[in-house]
């Protein structure tokens, strides 16, 4: 965003490298860092009888997303796991004008057969910032079998100082609903969204989002 305060910026691109760094150390994997679209290979052997979670080496997991900026995307050892960094997933308000955002991303599964999953938990990220009588409007939705949403409104509110921290957050399963028993594949589409209103000037960005994967068995 232009004409906003480089402290926020700095501080903010201090914050995505170190989110960066400290999501791959937890979750255990390898990392890559594209414009669009990646392939997720496990970073170390898992167990291969964990229940209700397939094979590891049976499942591959794919991201694309557009209008996020690059995408860096890590996926736990046994796939019940994932976060994903956006570092151009902003919008706001200066005097050069009104920027909404709009960040579509799709993550597909291929799984083995007898094998299904809910739609993910989803835990979104970022920073939000209002000045005067600015108004942010987030919302994050997300759809497998059906379609989740949540959105929140922002107002008064001044976090440069705070820097990132949870906007959204959205259960695993319910109104997405599921992979159906006997596909092989599923692709789940998210949708971050995030609108200006009001007057004055404002910034708000996803920074990243992540949640667990709740695999099972078909009956």
């Amino acid at each position: 965003m232009r004409g906003f305060k480089i402290t926020n910026e700095l501080l903010n691109r201090h914050v995505r490298s170190c989110l960066a760094m400290l999501l791959c150390s937890s979750l255990c994997v390898a990392c890559a860092d594209t414009s669009g679209e990646e392939e997720i290979v496990d970073g170390a052997p898992a167990a291969l009888d964990d229940g209700d979670v397939p094979d590891p080496r049976q499942v591959s997991i794919t991201a694309t997303a557009s209008g996020c900026g690059s995408m860096n995307t890590q996926v736990g050892a046994l796939n019940t796991e994932y976060a994903l960094t956006f570092d151009d997933a902003r919008g706001g308000r200066d005097d050069f004008g009104t920027y909404d955002v709009a960040c579509d991303v799709a993550v597909t599964y291929t799984f083995p057969a007898g094998y299904t999953f809910d739609a993910p938990s989803l835990d979104v990220f970022g920073d939000v910032y209002t000045e005067d009588a600015a108004v942010v409007t987030v919302q994050a939705s997300q759809s497998l079998a059906g379609t989740a949403s949540v959105s929140k409104t922002f107002e008064n509110i001044d976090t440069d100082v705070e820097g990132v921290f949870e906007l959204l957050s959205l259960p695993a399963g319910g109104q997405a609903g599921s992979a159906p028993c006997g596909a092989t594949s599923a692709t789940v589409d998210v949708q971050l969204r995030a609108t200006i209103g009001g007057t004055g000037r404002a910034s708000v960005e996803f920074n990243y989002i992540d949640g667990l994967i709740p695999w099972r068995r078909c009956p």
